[in-house]
């Protein structure tokens, strides 16, 4: 709890494998930056350091590359928002655990750009190419070993878990492999704090959303609406998958919430997939149909630090013409600077009649 009376604020905390060095990072705080992705992309965090005085060119960066060198320099980080509304409440934004990625030096002025990502690219995970071949198993199976093969965790959030006779790694990463077979499936990836996350992107919209952006309600300082279509717009999907034993084609397609079968631009996702029934192929459909359609309408906002508006959570649009309706954040990066602390969140609109 804060002091009531004291200034509302934000303030970061950091630390460097293990050790807190937030009051000796303060003085060089230029700013700070974590960017929460919903998924297919690792999360980040970005430290900016003046560096008029060159200590940290000259010796602690040297100390903390050595550190990293030895071992992955882990990064630990959390803002706090106190005292926001005057009541004396704080509010917490863990930022996950991160390991060094880069390191940049510009000038004038003289500034450190302390980079580290959630998955970096020197991870085994993202890294080292495999051969294998997995059999009578299940996408959670293969997800939580990977997972613990390579010192992290696995969150299986999707209701459907699609199992495999057979599947094979072909000079794949463990990540590369596993984000196939998520997409084949129609589910989200996300790799976030040493978790690796699979979930339903469905689930997440049907929440109820955080906060409603009223056009005029000042709640924002910049705002960017956008309707575009991806690569190509779909009317229906059709999966199919022909048994190699039976011979028999197992199928079923999926179409928009408004479809017109008379319509002459119609165009039909057509998705191989292994499935063992109607239903299966019926639900594998629906979410193809979701994922190559989802970016019809988005918008951008910047607005006051908010801990609550993190990437999976909804918002709801209201009086902005075309535009309202229930959005779900895809990113959300928070920036704690001389200038304050902002929020910049990404958002889509949540899919619905799919």
């Amino acid at each position: 709890m804060s002091n009531k009376n004291l200034a509302r604020r934000a303030a970061v905390g950091i630390s460097f494998a293990g050790t807190d060095i937030t009051k000796s990072i303060k003085p060089y705080l230029k700013a700070f930056t974590y960017t929460d992705n919903e998924a297919d992309e690792a999360d980040d965090i970005q430290i900016q350091l003046h560096d008029r005085d060159t200590i940290w060119m000259e010796k602690w960066l040297n100390e903390a590359i050595d550190a990293a060198s030895a071992a992955k320099l882990k990064i630990d980080s959390v803002i706090v928002r106190e005292n926001w509304r005057g009541d004396g409440k704080d509010a917490v934004l863990p930022c996950g655990e991160c390991e060094l990625d880069t390191v940049d030096y510009s000038l004038p002025p003289a500034v450190i750009t302390i980079k580290g990502t959630s998955l970096p690219f020197s991870a085994q995970i993202r890294q080292t190419k495999k051969n294998k071949a997995w059999e009578n198993t299940t996408l959670s199976a293969i997800a939580n070993e990977l997972a613990g093969a390579n010192g992290m965790t696995c969150m299986y959030e999707a209701a459907n878990d699609p199992f495999y006779k057979r599947v094979e790694q072909v000079d794949a990463s463990d990540i590369d492999f596993l984000s196939r077979l998520c997409h084949d499936a129609g589910i989200s990836l996300k790799a976030t704090n040493s978790i690796i996350v699979l979930f339903d992107q469905a689930t997440y919209e049907a929440k109820g959303a955080v906060i409603t952006v009223r056009r005029g309600d000042g709640s924002y300082t910049k705002c960017k609406l956008t309707v575009g279509a991806p690569d190509a717009q779909y009317s229906s999907c059709r999966v199919s998958y022909v048994d190699p034993s039976t011979g028999k084609c197992i199928e079923a397609t999926a179409k928009i919430e408004d479809y017109n079968a008379d319509a002459k631009n119609n165009q039909q996702l057509e998705v191989k997939a292994r499935v063992s029934s109607k239903d299966e192929a019926k639900a594998l459909a629906e979410k193809h149909l979701r994922l190559h359609n989802k970016y019809t309408k988005s918008a951008t906002f910047t607005m006051p630090g908010n801990p609550a508006l993190v990437a999976g959570v909804t918002v709801m649009l209201e009086g902005w013409g075309g535009w309202d309706g229930k959005y779900i954040i895809t990113q959300a990066k928070h920036t704690v600077s001389d200038s304050g602390y902002t929020t910049q969140i990404k958002l889509r609109r949540v899919l619905e009649g799919y």
